[in-house]
This record gives structure tokens, C-alpha cells and sequence, in this order.
């Protein structure tokens, strides 16, 4: 009984059989159908697959900021105990910024372009805290500084446009991390910098993560990338989860189909020069019809099963979790 309490006192996002529906006319269509998972204290959890998955759909309703069309149709989402989709508006907005926060994939799209850097890193102190003044200033000096920004007392004074896109995506790690909160939730927040600058920024969300014990639901459709910085690795497809496992074993040992055909498009120096191999096909949109497997038409391994019956995921090895018929009955079928 013991370890069982210290097991949910370790787990910080407990996201139960959520679905998430889009409407279209009259018509609601599944765009996350059933998906399970947690995140752990002071974890950094990947969430991979290619656009269409529902990655991004999936975390924004953990934030709560679905658009009209798409909104929960089952499931929960518990943060700390507590289930965020049954929270008021009100009470929502005393969570986001303050225990959860976001950053995003283009900064100079979410950054106001007519609001100095400072007012912007503080506005979060400004909502969910009671600071004079002087300390607002002096948290974001040493927030913006934190981020390995130069000079920040002068960088306070700044608009977003006279910042580096390196520079712009560490103001909004800065605003995300100030009010220290439990869980970030990073949107491939990389896509757009170079690879030099990507790199720090990814050492930097680690550093981050392991200094103040603050977990990440990290997104990416790079599993290139996820293998620098996440704990786990949780492969999405077409709104189900097809496969988690701890990064090293994930990259090592992979088992759904999918996940080996994202692993084989990961540029190498062998394959210099030489087209990259590909996944056949296209990720279903949600008014296509879907087999129970939506992977099955694409899938080198499928069996007239994959189309009669959904897999469930299935713990195949410790920690290691895969949805695949084929694989569970060890390619017998």
C-alpha cells in the first residue's frame, strides 16, 4: 500500500481515457480517441508523430485552450488530483501561467510586438502573484538571466523585434518558468531555430527541468530531437497511442511498425546523398474512414486482424508499452 501512495504522489498529469471530438456540420469526428497516459514529477515526457496525430490537440486541452470546434467528449484529465475539465473558466485561469504553462513553436507570433520584453516575462507575476513593483522588475531580470540572456536589465527594455529567434524563444522559456510552475508544456518549440540554437535551447528546457524538478510534455514530430532531452517517449498515431517507452529503449529497441518507419527517416551520415526512406501513405484526417488499427494501410505488417479488431496497449516489456497485434503475439499471426 506504501509504494502504491508513493506512486501517485510521484504522478503530477494522470490524462484517463480522454477523446476529443471535431465538429464539422452536425457531424463530430474523432480526433483523439481514447488516449491514456501520465507525467511523472520532475519528468520529461516526448509526445512524437507526424502532424495529424493529435500531439498538439491532446496538450491544448490539458491547457484548456481547444477552439469551439473541438472540445472533450470523454475522459479526464487529472493534475494533481484534480480534474481539469471540470474546473470554471475562473478557476482554469488561477491554474494556466501559474502551476501549468506553455511555450510555443514561433515566438514572434505569440509575443505582443507593441509590449517591451519586461512587461510581457511579468505579466504572469503580475496576474497570479501580489509583488510590488521593484520585485516584479527584479524577478524578470533574473528569470530573463536564468535563460542565458545577455544583459538582461537592458534586454527589458527590448521589443521582440529587435531580438534573434534563439533570443525570442528564451523570453518565452523565461515567461513560462516564472512563476515556477509544476508542469510546461513545450510545443515543438525548436522547429524554428537553427540547429546550433536548438541545441542550447533544448540543454537549456533539461537544465530547467532538472533545477526546479518541473516536469515537460515535450512535442515534437522529431524523434531526432526527442532523443536529446525526454525521459519517455510516447509515439502518437491518428489519435491513438501506438507505443511508449523510455527514450534509450525506444531508440534501441523499437516495436510498432510506425515508430520504426519515424526512426529509418532520421537523416544520418551514411545515408548522405541518398533519399531518406519513407513511410507510405498519409496520416487519415478525421472525416476519412479508419480502420481499427488506423495504421493498418500503411503498415508492412498488417493481418486481416488489424482490420476487424482495435489493439490495445499492452506492456510487452517493463516499462515498455506497444498497440500492435502482430508484435504482442511475437509475429505469429
Amino acid at each position: 500500500m506504501a509504494n502504491t501512495q508513493n506512486e501517485n504522489q510521484d504522478v503530477l498529469l494522470s490524462v484517463e481515457n480522454l477523446s476529443i471530438g471535431i465538429r464539422e456540420g452536425k457531424r463530430v469526428y474523432p480526433a483523439v480517441d481514447g488516449v491514456s497516459f501520465q507525467v511523472h514529477r520532475g519528468e520529461v515526457l516526448g509526445v512524437v508523430g507526424e502532424s495529424g496525430c493529435g500531439k498538439t490537440v491532446t496538450n491544448l486541452a490539458v491547457m484548456g485552450l481547444l477552439p469551439p470546434s473541438l472540445s472533450v467528449t470523454g475522459g479526464r484529465i487529472l493534475f494533481a488530483g484534480q480534474d481539469l475539465t471540470a474546473l470554471s473558466e475562473k478557476e482554469r485561469n488561477r491554474v494556466n501561467g501559474s502551476r501549468i504553462s506553455m511555450i510555443y513553436q514561433e515566438p514572434l507570433t505569440c509575443l505582443n510586438p507593441l509590449l517591451k520584453i519586461g512587461t510581457q516575462v511579468g505579466e504572469s507575476l503580475r496576474i497570479h502573484e501580489s509583488l510590488p513593483k521593484e520585485e516584479i522588475r527584479a524577478r524578470v531580470e533574473k528569470a530573463l538571466a536564468e535563460v542565458g540572456l545577455p544583459d538582461p536589465k537592458a534586454l527589458m527594455d527590448c521589443y521582440p523585434h529587435q531580438l534573434s529567434g534563439g533570443q525570442r524563444q528564451r523570453v518565452m522559456i523565461a515567461m513560462a518558468t516564472i512563476c515556477r510552475p509544476d508542469l510546461m508544456i513545450a510545443d515543438e518549440p525548436t522547429t524554428a531555430l537553427d540547429v546550433t540554437v536548438q541545441a542550447k535551447i533544448l540543454r537549456l528546457l533539461k537544465h530547467i527541468s532538472v533545477k526546479h524538478h518541473m516536469s515537460i510534455l515535450f512535442i515534437s514530430h522529431d524523434l531526432a530531437v526527442i532523443s536529446q532531452i525526454c525521459d519517455r517517449v510516447m509515439v502518437m498515431y491518428a489519435g491513438k497511442i501506438c507505443e511508449v517507452a523510455g527514450t534509450d529503449e525506444l531508440m534501441r529497441a523499437p516495436l510498432h511498425p510506425y515508430t520504426k518507419g519515424l526512426l529509418r527517416s532520421i537523416p544520418t551520415r551514411d545515408c548522405r546523398g541518398q533519399d531518406l526512406p519513407a513511410i507510405g501513405g498519409h496520416v487519415p484526417a478525421v472525416t476519412e474512414p479508419r480502420t481499427p488499427c488506423p495504421f493498418a494501410d500503411r503498415c508492412p505488417l498488417a493481418v486481416p486482424l488489424c482490420r476487424e479488431q482495435a489493439p490495445v496497449l499492452a506492456e510487452t516489456a517493463p516499462g515498455h508499452f506497444v498497440s500492435c497485434h502482430v508484435i504482442q503475439k511475437g509475429g505469429r499471426l
